[in-house]
């Protein structure tokens, strides 16, 4: 057999992939999977905001299921729960803990949820967005009961300060509303900003919340490093990246795949990292359980799982006649890392995904690992630096197991 242009002889190619056939065959499995998306509402508590009496803004089971995305320049706003200004918040639930999961090759920062929320770019630039910021938090069912009465843990992001052991804890802010809407002690000044349920006058009440910096307290959310940046510096919040529209593979606001379903779409994380939206992902924020800390200390809280997250405006900012910053949820899914075989990802495993990881694998073989260290897709499959046998077979366990699916 004549050996192939990269020095390989083709009969180690074949063996490798008749091995992975055995193996395939014996690994394979299939098994049913509930929704990723949040499945209850467990508490919806709003704070004043001039959409707190709209019937299309104020049902928090706008959060439960797939969002709706309308794209990067238009938000579909048919799905939307409003949290309020500076201290309203939703916590949702799952149908199964959601896990801490490793770094992969299909998910290589091992991100684990992502919030979806109505932010969107201003005249198409992803350095310049319409953005609401709000803080992640989250929580294990340590006690068993179904109900978020355990500890809380915080998503820190980019900008929350990460003290040390016991100085400085992160302690949440406070802010006093007022129900007597005629008094201008205390915001607000309009009765329609009141959610329903608020106290009657003349009792004032507070919510709080982590306040994020000055930098996210605009009505332009703005990179730092103008429009020529490619590194993000905002990560770890909600509302921030804007929710594509159903099968649009490239964030180009046209709908490539018609037939991809939300639960294969909209569970793949963009890169929080890299400004922009992330092909083949449905955009929204992506957060790593790994980041997460007790607030009473700083330290990480080495999660291994989650049952319950907690999202809260965490801005306090009045944009004029555009009323207040107060973040907009459309929903929370867990990350489902696309499958090793489909390579090409279409979502359909088929001979065109092996031809095209051939396609990449051969010119590499036996070099380094080509391309930026989160390349996506990946041929090294191994993740150890090497383009080698090692990331075929590996790749052809996978392709034989879900060829045709």
């Amino acid at each position: 057999m004549m050996p192939s242009p990269t020095g390989v002889n083709c009969s180690h190619i074949a063996s490798a992939m008749g091995a992975a056939l055995l193996l395939a065959c014996a690994g394979a499995a299939s098994a049913s999977d509930p929704s990723p998306f949040a499945t209850v509402v467990h508490d919806f508590s709003p704070a004043p905001g001039q959409f707190a009496n709209n019937p299309a803004f104020n049902d928090p089971a706008r959060a439960i299921g797939p969002p709706s995305g309308g794209g990067t320049l238009t938000p579909d706003l048919s799905s939307l729960v409003s949290l309020g200004g500076f201290g309203g918040s939703i916590t949702l639930g799952f149908a199964y803990p959601i896990p801490n999961l490793p770094p992969s090759p299909t998910n290589p920062r091992g991100l684990d949820l992502i919030v979806f929320g109505n932010a969107v770019y201003a005249a198409g630039n992803a350095t310049r967005r319409f953005a609401e910021a709000a803080t992640v938090e989250v929580a294990v069912d340590t006690n068993n009961n179904g109900v978020p009465d355990d500890p809380w843990y915080l998503i820190p992001g980019s900008h929350l300060p990460h003290p040390p052991s016991g100085i400085y804890p992160l302690t949440r802010t406070l802010k006093t509303w007022d129900a007597d809407t005629s008094d201008p002690t205390f915001p607000p000044d309009d009765p329609s900003w009141l959610p329903p349920g608020s106290p009657t006058p003349p009792t004032t009440f507070t919510t709080s919340a982590y306040r994020l910096p000055a930098l996210f307290e605009v009505s332009l959310l703005i990179h730092p490093e103008g429009p020529t940046a490619t590194q993000e510096v905002t990560f770890g919040y909600a509302d921030c990246t804007p929710t594509l529209r159903l099968g649009d593979l490239n964030a180009d606001n046209v709908i490539d795949d018609p037939t991809i379903p939300p639960h294969a779409f909209y569970t793949v994380p963009d890169d929080p990292f890299i400004v922009g939206i992330t092909p083949h992902s449905g955009g929204g924020d992506a957060i790593d359980l790994t980041w997460a800390v007790d607030p009473a200390t700083g330290q990480p809280a080495n999660l291994t799982h989650i049952h319950f997250v907690r999202i809260t405006t965490a801005v306090d900012f009045l944009a004029g006649p555009l009323g207040e910053l107060s973040s907009e949820i459309d929903a929370v899914a867990r990350v489902i890392p696309p499958r090793v075989s489909d390579f090409n990802r279409d979502r359909i495993v088929d001979l065109a995904d092996l031809i095209a990881f051939l396609e990449a694998w051969l010119p590499a073989l036996g070099g380094p690992s080509p391309g930026p260290p989160y390349a996506f897709p990946t041929i090294d499959l191994e993740s150890d630096g090497v383009i080698d046998l090692a990331d075929l077979i590996h790749f052809l366990q996978h392709w034989l197991v879900d060829l045709g699916g």
